[in-house]
């Protein structure tokens, strides 16, 4: 997933744009805050032509977790 601008068309019109994630999560930023992401929230730039990933707070924690256990989820203990 990753993140879409729209322009909203009020009587003062303005920017905004929605982060998703792919646990499904969203989140609306608007106006000035629009360009940037949400607290927590991380961009990972993708290929050239492809859009960006958008992460939430939780699914980076658990990217994290899993980044830190050994290669194949084994146990850290030897027997």
């Amino acid at each position: 997933m990753g993140v879409t601008y729209d322009l909203i068309d009020a009587p003062y019109p303005y920017l905004c744009a929605v982060y998703r994630c792919r646990c499904g999560a969203t989140v609306t930023r608007h106006g000035d805050e629009a360009g940037a992401p949400p607290p927590g929230w991380h961009v990972h730039v993708a290929e050239p032509g492809e859009s960006d990933e958008t992460v939430c707070p939780e699914c980076a924690a658990r990217d994290e977790a899993a980044g830190e256990e050994p290669a194949g989820g084994a146990s850290s203990e030897s027997r």
